[in-house]
């Protein structure tokens, strides 16, 4: 009966209070209402301050009116003035504002002010005329705002009353709203927690329970805040390999090694202070044994009304997932070496095919480029002694005879280069580095161009020695590319010069010509494979040939660079000095 009767009184005192906090807070929320009702921005509150504005607004634009006849004030403050005027006298005419006015008994009066206003320009009216229109606005103004003043004061006097005879009743009635919130936060509070103990406490036994039941053949061992023993099953002797009497009242430190380990110690820790561990798969060696046992380790807090009175501890063997883990992991290893095995000879074959492939296409493209120079020093030495026929003297044919084997020897270099510079960029071989004077070289290339290009004006300029350490025919090779390329886009009539120089680490060789430069956005592709720029139109050409002499000369440790610079464009090859050669 005690019980219920309490249980009975909690119940019914909230209900009261809520109650009592509804009728509290709606009839201070009517009072309110009524409150705020009269306590309303009226017009008579403000339209004191309007007519005074009106009033003012009136008179500066009066003086503004006599200070244009003396020509101290223009049309604009004319009309600033106006328009103020006008907005005043609008906020006169709009809302509550008009009904005040309307009550006052001024509604007439101010509407003819208002269309006389009206009918007035500012911009066109003469200041005396103006002046003389607003004369009579002051005094109805300075009228208005007596009226309005009066009203107010008759309304004054009873509303206070009223106002503080509502403000007694709001204040006693949120005294008692207050009061009613107090006893209601009060109850609730001690019911809260009244609750949340007893679910707690219902909670706590149910999780062990439900952790005993669900351990069946765990090793369950449970210790107090000291660190001590108090519970160990026949699974945990088990597990471990101690009976219970060598593990209860003993801290589980000195009980086996399992538990003295650093991850242990600190999930104990952790239990003790409240917070519940779990880890996989850890390593258990019992005594005498050098295989260990796996296990999965929970260890959670215990908890009573007072506080954490100790943790308990769940192991479970684990040992054949383990190992079941483990021969996965080494299945999975070795698939994957496998896959990998086979993915690199895949690779293998596939950077084969591609370099077969890169092979031929840059065979095609180098020879198709290339083979035109010396093809057509061998055809013109040709014709020309087809065209002279009998008058040719031995000499002239020895020469042109001459010219031509000079071609296709060169020609037969050229072939035997490409085909090194196609191996090299597959990786198949290196390139052939030996001293190499490149002036001899520079000459041979210049005559040569000239039994192609006899119009092309060439000047040849050296200073000091132009040994390198170079392979000779991929040299030439480049230095024809540079030049061919020069004489192809020089200006006509244009000199093309050519400079050996260099200093203590490499050598030098500036082609320059005065043609057409190259635009800033093709300096950097100009040297890529097939890219033609924009001042190539109407040239003949593959777009191959800067790329195969930069290729050329990087392979020989040397490079090939667009200097900057306008009126004209110049091309630099660098080539290394043999070791101990200065500038």
């Amino acid at each position: 009966m005690t019980r219920t009767g309490g249980s009975a009184l909690w119940l019914a005192l909230p209900l009261f209070a809520v109650a009592a906090f509804a009728v509290l807070l709606t009839s201070s929320l009517v009072r309110m209402t009524r409150l705020e009702a009269d306590m309303r921005v009226e017009a008579e509150q403000n339209m004191l301050w309007v007519m005074h504005q009106s009033e003012a607004a009136a008179r500066r634009l009066t003086e503004t009116a006599l200070l244009a006849e003396l020509g101290e004030a223009d049309a604009e403050d004319l009309a600033l003035r106006f328009d103020i005027l006008l907005s005043r006298i609008a906020l006169l005419n709009a809302g509550p504002q008009r009904r005040f006015v309307e009550d006052i008994g001024v509604a007439d009066e101010l509407d003819r002010l208002t269309g006389r206003l009206e009918g007035i320009d500012p911009a066109s009216t003469p200041p005396a005329e103006l002046r003389a229109a607003l004369a009579s606005f002051p005094s109805f103004f300075a009228r208005a705002a007596n009226e309005a003043m009066i009203a107010e004061w008759d309304k004054l006097g009873g509303r206070l009353e009223t106002y503080r005879d509502q403000m007694r009743k709001t204040i006693i009635a949120l005294i008692g709203i207050m009061a009613a919130g107090a006893v209601l936060t009060i109850a609730l509070v001690i019911a809260l927690r009244k609750s949340r103990q007893r679910n707690r406490m219902l909670r706590q036994a149910r999780n062990f329970s439900e952790l005993l039941i669900a351990s069946s053949g765990e090793g369950i061992a449970a210790l107090n805040r000291a660190g001590r023993c108090t519970l160990w099953n026949e699974a945990m002797t088990g597990l471990v390999g101690r009976p219970a009497e060598q593990a209860v009242g003993r801290p589980l430190t000195e009980v086996a090694g399992f538990f003295d380990v650093a991850l242990v110690r600190e999930a104990l820790a952790r239990a003790l202070a409240g917070e519940s561990t779990q880890h996989r798969l850890q390593p258990l060696f019992r005594d005498g044994e050098d295989t260990p046992l796996h296990v999965d380790l929970r260890i959670f807090p215990m908890r009573s009304e007072t506080g954490i009175v100790g943790a308990i501890v769940f192991l479970q063997d684990a040992s054949d997932r383990h190992a079941a883990a483990r021969r996965n992991a080494e299945t999975r290893e070795r698939l994957e070496y496998l896959v990998a095995e086979r993915t690199r000879e895949l690779n293998d074959a596939l950077r084969r095919e591609r370099s077969a492939a890169d092979l031929y296409r840059n065979f095609a493209t180098m020879m198709s480029h290339q083979f035109r120079t010396p093809l057509a020093i061998a055809d013109s030495a040709l014709q020309r002694l087809i065209r002279r026929g009998d008058r040719a003297d031995p000499d002239e044919v020895a020469d042109r005879a001459t010219r031509a084997r000079g071609a296709i020897a060169g020609l037969t270099r050229l072939v035997d280069s490409t085909l090194d510079a196609a191996r090299i960029d597959v990786g198949q071989m290196s390139a052939r580095r030996e001293r190499c004077d490149l002036l001899a070289l520079l000459h041979s290339v210049c005559d040569q161009q000239h039994a192609a290009s006899p119009a092309a004006r060439i000047r040849v300029c050296t200073q000091g020695d132009a040994v390198a350490i170079c392979d000779p025919a991929h040299a030439e090779q480049v230095l024809k590319n540079l030049i061919s390329n020069a004489v192809t886009y020089a200006a006509p009539g244009s000199e093309v010069s050519v400079c050996l120089d260099g200093d203590g680490e490499h050598v030098t060789c500036d082609v320059r010509n005065t043609g057409t430069d190259i635009d800033e956005t093709e300096r950097e592709r100009i040297f890529e494979r097939n890219f033609r720029g924009a001042n190539s139109t109407g040239k003949p050409g593959t777009g191959v040939g800067l790329f195969i002499a930069r290729t050329l000369a990087r392979m020989q440790g040397g490079e090939v660079a667009l200097l900057p610079g306008g009126n004209g464009t110049t091309f630099r090859l660098s080539l290394p000095r043999p070791e101990g050669d200065a500038a």
